[in-house]
């Protein structure tokens, strides 16, 4: 039992590693960061899946491992700003793995918090989290868009079509996200008779934080330090968007029809399960969205699996997506003729011929 709380202090770890490869900078930091990168990439290759599903006795401890994601990546920025005033090659190295790190910690454990809607710290260290990595309109979108619209290929900007650019999506969700977010927010003002402009909207308090985060970045380190905040941000956020790509790669979901846990691509990896908090359960997380992380149920269906753990699709669809697509098609192939309703095939029928 031991174990099953020490595996999701894997992403704290990992920070603090990567945090100790920046302090100590030079050949030797890049080799520590470079073997962190290196672990995971092997664990998700080599290390299976993790099926489990145990009942625990103390949850403190898996909300502690949840927590001190966010203050320990403020360390780890703060170090690698202070340590890189300047430009050196090593940051062709340093600012991916950054922006890698500040979607795996800000992005997604804001992403698990900002759904705890009935907690209010929780929601707003969420909210901070998402700010910081410039993507406010998450909260808003992802809660009360996604989880509602997922499938929909017009009414969802993060359902990705089969077949589509991965960059292309990515800009396209990123923004797609904010204007969906806006028109919710504006929607609940109005019934609320609230003034849009103001600070009972959510996502103008967003707009506010994350134009703090660039304040404080370019006071404290100049504007050297901004760019490289920036192009950290963009790498998370890429990332991020990578991710929405391949869990809902190709699925499609007729509106009204009941989400179920065919509209959401699954993965049991063990290294990428750990250090994602659960998402990679995420066929579970689209039917029970009010489950904490340690709850989502592992989906032991073959069918709606991913062939491996996140990063090596974020790698294959960013440099080489016709092996992705090869690996994905008959996949999708076998969901049209396993899972999809005959409306839900009627809108993707090309899907047989894959």
């Amino acid at each position: 039992m031991f174990f099953h709380y020490l595996k999701f202090f894997l992403s704290p770890i990992f920070t603090l590693a990567i945090g100790l490869g920046v302090y100590v900078g030079g050949t030797t930091g890049l080799l520590i960061v470079l073997g962190v990168e290196a672990f995971i990439v092997f664990g998700e290759v080599f290390f299976g899946d993790d099926v489990s599903k145990p009942k625990y006795k103390y949850t403190w401890p898996l909300d502690l491992a949840l927590f001190v994601n966010v203050p320990l990546f403020f360390l780890v920025l703060f170090l690698f700003l202070q340590k890189n005033p300047s430009w050196t090659p090593h940051l062709f190295v340093y600012v991916p793995i950054l922006g890698l790190l500040m979607s795996a910690v800000l992005i997604n454990v804001g992403h698990e918090l900002v759904h705890r809607t009935s907690k209010k710290l929780d929601s707003e260290v969420g909210n901070w989290a998402l700010a910081a990595a410039w993507n406010p309109a998450f909260a808003i979108e992802h809660v009360y868009g996604h989880h509602k619209n997922v499938g929909i290929l017009e009414e969802d900007p993060v359902t990705a079509k089969a077949n589509q650019n991965p960059f292309v999506f990515a800009f396209k969700a990123f923004f797609g996200e904010h204007v969906h977010a806006w028109g919710i927010e504006s929607r609940q003002l109005k019934r609320r008779k609230q003034p849009i402009f103001s600070l009972y909207n959510r996502l103008v308090v967003g707009y506010i934080r994350m134009a703090m985060f660039f304040c404080i970045v370019y006071a404290l380190f100049g504007p050297f330090g901004l760019l490289l905040y920036f192009f950290t941000g963009v790498i998370a956020n890429y990332v991020f968007q990578m991710i929405n790509f391949i869990e809902h790669y190709g699925l499609v979901r007729i509106k009204g029809a009941p989400i179920l846990h065919h509209h959401s691509w699954n993965s049991n990896n063990r290294m990428t399960t750990y250090l994602t908090y659960n998402l990679t359960r995420h066929s579970d997380h689209h039917v029970n969205a009010k489950k904490e992380f340690w709850e989502l149920d592992p989906c032991l269906d073959n069918g709606i699996s991913l062939p491996s753990g996140y990063l090596a699709y974020i790698v294959l669809f960013t440099f080489v997506p016709f092996i992705a697509r090869k690996k994905m098609h008959p996949r999708l192939k076998n969901w049209y003729h396993q899972y999809a309703s005959e409306e839900e095939k009627a809108l993707v029928e090309h899907y047989k011929y894959f």
